[in-house]
């Protein structure tokens, strides 16, 4: 047998340190074991990678980032007889695990393919079914994504412009095969095995813009994702929002938007998105030609804006994961709580880019 690839989540000790607080890098010892319990084979290191610092969404429509546990992944030969293996690692509780539980799938096709919308749509949204065993049930919930971007301004005012591309691979509903679901703590963080996800989705093939695994599970939750990896929402929504709109929030960074609430991100990337600014004063603002108010500059003060005429475009303090230094165009958008549209700033951007 050739090497196979082994995937385990991390469990906190006793004397472990919170996920933020906790080293970088790390590596972990592993010994195989026979059904006796006898150790097999030689020990062997492997790497803990560092902490990944994801968004989620959170309570009453806020989103936020965590640090997670990562997924310890490494390849390897099995010794003959080998049936679990022993995971150690400093300040953490050992791991056993059996072999057959822990390999991970290698990446197949999808059982099928579906396009939800426009054959000339000029943006594709890939969507990797998990944990799902009824395929209608997977396509009814892709459905009401694209019915539900479709009704979202300005997708509205472009309409077509968008599709779906579901990609079904049946699974057990327990346990999926995108690897074990981790949790957040703070936020409503869910997310898989994020390699393992992308390598699905090159494998089918699929040409999209951004990618979703979408988590049948009867649990709130998400993970944002990159180009490199798909973002992670589950099928259930809050008494606030729904799950559709966290996938849209995702969406929007797909359109170049940047995220406009002000609670920390450790791993902010360098630069500025269109949709922000770092100036006060609206008149020098990237949308200075919708602003309907030019002074006083800002337009409101970090935590202020609630009582001016709804509409209001000007600049208000607290945005990019800062709530002084950065600025946003209303008091209110998608990229900053799950519970609202898209500003007029944003939708001027999406509308852009589709048009």
């Amino acid at each position: 047998m050739g090497p196979i690839r082994m995937v385990v989540p991390q469990v906190p000790g006793a004397d472990a340190k919170p996920v933020s607080e906790a080293h970088r890098t790390g590596t972990a010892e592993i010994r195989f074991l026979d059904a006796a319990g006898r150790p097999v084979g030689r020990k062997r290191k492997v790497a803990v990678p560092p902490p990944p610092c994801l968004e989620a969404p959170a309570s009453g429509g806020a989103i936020g980032h965590e640090a997670a546990n990562p997924l310890i992944a490494f390849m390897t030969r099995l010794p003959e007889g080998a049936t679990t293996f022993r995971l150690d690692q400093p300040g953490r509780d050992s791991i056993l695990a059996a072999v057959r539980a822990t390999a991970s799938p290698r990446p197949t096709r999808p059982k099928s393919r579906r396009r939800f919308g426009s054959a000339n749509a000029r943006f594709v949204l890939a969507i990797l079914a998990e944990r799902y065993d009824q395929e209608a049930a997977f396509h009814a919930d892709c459905a009401s994504l694209l019915a539900a971007i479709e009704a979202t301004p300005p997708f509205n005012e472009v309409p077509g412009r968008v599709a779906v591309e579901a990609l079904y691979w049946k699974t057990d509903p327990a346990k999926g095969q995108l690897g074990p679901l981790q949790f957040g703590t703070g936020t409503d963080l869910l997310f898989g095995d994020r390699a393992l996800a992308a390598a699905f989705l090159k494998k089918s093939g699929a040409k999209a813009h951004r990618a979703v695994v979408l988590v049948n599970i009867r649990r709130r939750g998400g993970a944002g994702g990159t180009s490199q990896f798909p973002a992670w929402v589950s099928n259930e929504s809050s008494a606030t929002d729904s799950w559709q709109s966290v996938a849209i929030h995702e969406l929007g960074h797909a359109f170049g938007l940047g995220d406009e609430y002000d609670s920390a991100n450790p791993e902010a990337p360098p630069g500025i998105e269109p949709n922000i600014s770092a100036s006060p004063d609206p008149a020098h603002s990237p949308w200075a030609h919708l602003c309907t108010h030019h002074a006083p500059a800002p337009t409101a003060p970090f935590g202020g804006g609630a009582t001016l005429p709804p509409g209001t475009v000007g600049t208000f303090q607290g945005a990019r994961y800062d709530a002084q230094r950065f600025y946003r165009a209303q008091f209110a958008c998608l990229m900053r709580s799950t519970r609202d549209p898209f500003c007029a700033r944003c939708r001027e951007i999406i509308r852009g880019k589709l048009s």
